[in-house]
């Protein structure tokens, strides 16, 4: 078991990313808050030892797209729920920006995030998602086109 104190920066330091991809990934606020809370619960009860800060923030990514998985397989779940419209983002570019990435399959949602939010490599981003890099390429691609499809002329500069 974890000291407090220990667990504490762990949260500070993850929490956001976390979040995050439990959201894009479950579409719901609700399933997101369990999995935050899970990821964190294994990390205390498990208390893993890592090589460095990359392995460390590797194991969160893939214990949260692990519990992701798992929740949307559940039958409590089979109902999907769409994410509240009360989610309150900075502009409205942001806002049209994460309604269409959210609007994409699961899988191309969560290379998006990795690869432009988080700043993962192909490469990496194929070790945490178990998935080839071939794979991992094309979901990029298909989710750049789509993207590209459903954004008409571009951003407005902030």
């Amino acid at each position: 078991m974890q000291k407090q104190t220990d667990i504490d920066e762990i949260v500070e330091k993850y929490s956001d990313m976390v979040y995050r991809i439990a959201l894009t990934r479950c579409q719901s606020i609700e399933n997101a808050e369990d999995i935050f809370q899970e990821v964190f619960m294994k990390y205390s009860e498990r208390a893993p030892v890592f090589e460095n800060c990359e392995h460390e923030k590797a194991w969160f990514i893939r214990v949260t797209i692990n519990l992701s998985k798992n929740i949307r397989k559940s039958v409590w779940n089979k109902r999907v729920t769409n994410l509240e419209d009360n989610i309150i983002l900075e502009n409205d570019n942001k806002k049209e920006i994460f309604e269409i990435v959210s609007k994409l399959p699961k899988n191309y949602k969560t290379v998006i995030y990795l690869f432009y939010y988080e700043g993962y490599k192909v490469k990496e981003i194929s070790k945490l998602m178990k998935t080839s890099e071939g794979t991992i390429k094309t979901w990029l691609f298909r989710a750049r086109e789509m993207l590209k499809e459903k954004i008409e002329g571009g951003f407005e500069n902030e």
